[in-house]
């Protein structure tokens, strides 16, 4: 194994159980630091993402899904400098910049935090490690939708809920993809859609989809927002074989054993009401993150197809992660959330 000096134990913060973000997180002086594992990478964690699916995993509305171990390091997107690499790896090297989503093992919210090698990407040169953070798992899953949605020069597509962490990813790659755009967001957000690429946009609170665009108008709309009445809206206005795709669910709650069967009844019936060549697809995106998705993500970025927008920065505290969590809770946030050291 290839390292530099860390300590053994390490500041770091905590959930002890399930509940609300200021109910069950606490600050840990000395949280283990553990050399990584043949194939993994020890990363010094610089700055981390905040996405929705951190607060929902700590509240405990997904442990039907992954049950955790607690104490548990929270925080998914992460980005920072390589500190050791285990004997399998051979391609990083310590003093590395790198990111990831670093799945379901988490641990942003340490100071240091060992990855799969496998999920992790080289952080652009250009970028600050905040932004490298805002990255991993938003825009991969934005990379996901459009590759399900089959997006390409002269698709035209819509995206619903536009201005968010994963929609105003989206946004740009379609349109780096040669896609005519159209996006739905608040009208107080239309300028930054219009910003990011957007032929046009809707504003989601005057009218909808099905209002503003004309019947078998589009080929793909891809959802960031979720709802009964997007799947509605969207069969009005694509073309016969369109396809729908979707990173939210009609209920967005608590995983329940009755809930889970809904979805996977609801997913099934869709599918099958979209069969033949003339149906409109129903796509649900599931993502499964790695390095080689977050490589594709970075060549956009290199090539100035793509850029974050930090909608705000908090201290990689306590506090700061509380504070984030809420301000990510609430909805509304532009872009991306970030805390950073």
């Amino acid at each position: 194994m290839t390292s530099r000096a860390v300590p053994q134990t390490q500041q770091a913060i905590v959930q002890i159980r399930y509940g609300a973000v200021r109910d069950v997180l606490a600050l840990s002086e000395a949280a283990p630091v553990r050399a990584p594992g043949p194939q993994e990478v020890q990363v010094h964690v610089r700055a981390a993402g905040v996405n929705p699916i951190d607060w929902q995993m700590i509240e405990g509305d997904r442990r039907l899904i992954a049950r955790r171990r607690f104490p548990f390091t929270p925080l998914f997107d992460l980005a920072g400098v390589v500190t050791a690499v285990g004997d399998g790896v051979t391609s990083f090297r310590v003093g590395d910049r790198v990111h990831a989503d670093n799945e379901i093992g988490g641990g942003g919210a340490s100071e240091y935090v060992n990855v799969p090698a496998g999920l992790l990407a080289p952080a652009q040169a250009g970028l600050s490690f905040a932004e490298s953070a805002a990255l991993p798992l938003a825009a991969q899953t934005a990379m996901t939708c459009l590759d399900r949605g089959q997006v390409a020069a002269g698709t035209r597509v819509a995206v619903i809920g536009a201005s968010g962490g994963v929609g105003h990813f989206v946004v740009q790659m379609a349109r780096a993809a040669g896609a005519f755009v159209v996006g739905v967001a608040s009208a107080r957000n239309r300028e930054f859609v219009r910003s990011m690429g957007a032929d046009e946009v809707i504003d989601r609170n005057e009218s909808d989809l099905s209002a503003s665009s004309g019947a078998d108008s589009l080929d793909v709309v891809i959802d960031c927002v979720g709802g009964r009445e997007q799947w509605i809206h969207a069969q009005h206005v694509l073309r016969p074989g369109g396809r729908f795709v979707t990173i939210a669910r009609d209920e967005d709650g608590v995983v329940t054993p009755a809930s889970a069967a809904r979805l996977l009844s609801t997913i099934t019936a869709r599918r099958l009401r979209g069969a033949g060549p003339r149906g409109v697809k129903y796509v649900p995106v599931f993502l499964k993150a790695s390095g080689v998705l977050l490589r594709r993500v970075n060549e956009l970025v290199e090539g100035g197809q793509v850029r974050v927008h930090l909608a705000r920065s908090f201290p990689l505290t306590l506090e700061g992660v509380n504070a984030a969590a809420e301000e990510s809770r609430a909805g509304r946030t532009v872009g991306k959330l970030v805390l950073q050291r």
